[in-house]
């Protein structure tokens, strides 16, 4: 057995009685003994003794019922050595499936190594969940990139290597096989670009980063025409950086650039597995908690779907269904939709409103609206009694450029654990 050492002299520690004399206010004194570690050599350093807990039921093999002497108990969780708040070990047992203890644990090492749970599940705080702005996005991009310099190998291989993977992959993306990097040169904003990245002075990487937010108007063109005359002798490599989803990129490939996705990104970063480095790993975690977000439509109740969770299943309609998605704004605040036209020669269309969906038709300029919707929705009422699709009228109507006809308010089929059946509500989707 290791001797425990007193911290502030280095002499052996022995266990023996200690005591805190309080004055009371009528002058008297109060005397509170403990059972203490104190120091052999009398340097004064004391260190109150826990009482030992006595493991009284388990659950399986990961779970203890440890019992203190206050009839105090606390769930000790083996996996994840984690220790749960005390409540009176009765409750505790109230709650049923406790077996007697049959095992031979020691308590005291399993304590030394258990984390309270307030502190065990919390994730840690992470600089990108504050700095959430492109710019902060773009000098990470820099930051990565300069990385790749062939110098930088002996300061960090496995952050290295990252690096010259990120490279590699803007290479192969544009169907060419990624050189052997004699020289960076990194500018951030060149005239605009979010970052420009000179490889040995025969390529640039041009690089458009958005987080949340899409491309505008002409200017990844701009943004090409604007490198080339600065730089006409370089082999262009652009790249769209996009770290949220977006429902397509026909405007961004037409622009000569190439969709780097967060998957893409995903994929390079956990081959680092290596990379200890803080940026890193708070920049990889960040991916992954929007990647969980996403997917979280797979394992919650659609009840709990956030925005997030709302763009993962319709990126699994997509796959299905040839549409597009989108955040579509409105007075009551807005929400995420899917649209899609079944058959071209149809006036009207479906989109779906998170739960809820809507038949809808345009009017074009000068046709009568109410006209329009009314043989519409007559039309679409009749095709849906015939085919048995459940649609119905909507609870409110109006005249607008927009209309809604029909409507089905539970088109998700879920499953019996209450989560969402993808293959069935594609299914049925499908016949609409």
């Amino acid at each position: 057995m290791t001797l425990m050492k007193c911290p502030k002299c280095g002499a052996g520690l022995i266990e023996d009685a200690s005591e805190i004399i309080k004055e009371r206010e009528d002058g008297g004194v109060e005397v509170d003994a403990y059972s203490a570690y104190v120091c052999e050599k009398n340097c004064g350093y004391t260190k109150l003794i826990d009482p030992v807990p006595e493991i009284i039921a388990q659950q399986g093999e990961d779970r203890l019922l440890l019992l203190y002497p206050n009839e105090q108990g606390r769930i000790l969780e083996l996996h994840d050595s984690v220790i749960w708040p005390p409540m009176h070990f009765q409750s505790i047992l109230a709650r049923g499936y406790w077996e007697y203890y049959t095992g031979n644990h020691d308590v005291m090492l399993l304590l030394e190594n258990a984390r309270d749970s307030e502190s065990a599940y919390l994730t840690p705080p992470n600089l990108f969940q504050f700095a959430t702005s492109e710019l902060s996005q773009d000098a990470f991009l820099c930051w990565l990139l300069s990385w790749g310099q062939k110098g930088y190998r002996y300061h960090d291989e496995p952050l290295h290597n990252v690096a010259l993977d990120f490279v590699s992959s803007i290479f192969t993306a544009h169907h060419l096989s990624a050189p052997p990097i004699r020289s960076i040169e990194i500018i951030r904003q060149f005239k605009s670009l979010d970052v420009l990245a000179i490889i040995n002075n025969e390529y640039a990487i041009l690089i458009e980063d958005k987080t949340y937010t899409k491309n505008h108007s002409n200017q990844l063109v701009r943004y090409r025409e604007t490198v080339r005359k600065e730089y006409p002798n370089l082999i262009q490599l652009p790249i769209y950086f996009k770290i949220a989803d977006q429902s397509h990129y026909r405007s961004v490939e037409s622009a000569g650039y190439f969709p780097f996705t967060r998957k893409m990104m995903l994929n390079i970063m956990e081959k680092g597995k290596d990379v200890q480095n803080s940026i890193f790993v708070d920049y990889l975690r960040h991916l992954q908690s929007i990647e969980q977000q996403v997917s979280a439509f797979w394992s919650i109740p659609i009840s709990e779907w956030d925005a997030f969770a709302w763009q993962g299943f319709y990126q699994e309609l997509q796959k299905e269904i040839a549409g597009d998605w989108g955040y579509v704004s409105n007075p009551k605040g807005g929400f995420w939709g899917f649209w899609w036209q079944q058959q071209k020669k149809q006036r009207y269309y479906f989109q779906l409103e998170k739960q809820k969906l809507c038949v809808k038709v345009v009017a074009e300029e000068g046709e009568n609206k109410r006209e329009l919707r009314e043989r519409t929705m007559k039309e679409v009422l009749c095709r849906s009694e015939k085919e048995n699709l459940s649609l119905q009228k909507p609870a409110r109507t109006r005249s607008g450029k927009t209309m809604t006809v029909a409507e089905k308010l539970d088109y998700i089929i879920v499953n019996d654990a209450g989560l969402v059946d993808i293959k069935a509500t594609i299914e049925g989707l499908k016949r609409f």
